[in-house]
């Protein structure tokens, strides 16, 4: 499992799992051009996919700007989707951790089903 904050140094975010620091962000503390959702999708595909290993898991814990969160979600069903474009239900998940303050923690949604989870499922656990 791969754990991203969507942007670095707006709040310190632990893991759900671990409890550690996350220490790696798909975003810098700086955002040049907000609105530039393509620019953003790439910088978003390289943060999740081009560095290896691979994980079919990926929890990004959400810290706001809107059009980043856009990118991350459209960089991910890019990859997994297409092109070319296919009906086929995208390979891995991803979740989204949106801090709930109330309650001073993370609530852990998957991106496609809107379904909230405890942690996040592993693709082949129906495998064992």
């Amino acid at each position: 499992m791969k754990e991203l904050s969507l942007t670095k140094g707006r709040h310190e975010i632990k893991s759900v799992f671990t409890g550690k620091v996350i220490e790696k962000s798909i975003f810098g503390h700086a955002v040049e051009d907000v609105l530039d959702i393509e620019k953003h999708m790439e910088v978003a595909r390289e943060a999740m996919f081009y560095e290896q290993p691979y994980y079919d898991e990926i929890v990004v814990y959400v810290t706001g700007l809107t059009p980043l969160f856009q990118a991350v979600f459209a960089a991910w069903l890019d990859v997994r989707c297409g092109p070319p474009w296919t009906l086929d239900m995208p390979r891995g998940t991803l979740t989204f951790a949106h801090y709930n303050r109330e309650t001073d923690s993370y609530v852990l949604v998957d991106a496609l089903t809107g379904k909230t989870r405890q942690k996040p499922v592993p693709a082949n656990a129906d495998n064992k």
